[in-house]
């Protein structure tokens, strides 16, 4: 299957692991809001206000919302 990342939608519901329960896949797609909202969060502090990229942060910034 392929995702095109316009879709958000096909993408998020592309985050589902087969052969595996819900709890396993809520927690999955849990992960993936978290890192999605805080790439989006990071992204507006670098254009409005000139933050530097650091792809560790953001890991970290989105470990801390899982």
């Amino acid at each position: 299957m392929t995702v095109r990342h316009e879709d958000i939608i096909s993408h998020f519901q592309s985050f589902h692991l087969m052969g595996h329960n819900n709890r396993v896949n809520s927690v999955w797609k849990g992960m993936w809001v978290a890192i999605l909202s805080e790439i989006c969060s990071y992204r507006n502090k670098v254009v409005f206000i000139g933050r530097i990229v650091d792809v560790e942060e953001i890991f970290s910034l989105a470990q801390l919302k899982g």
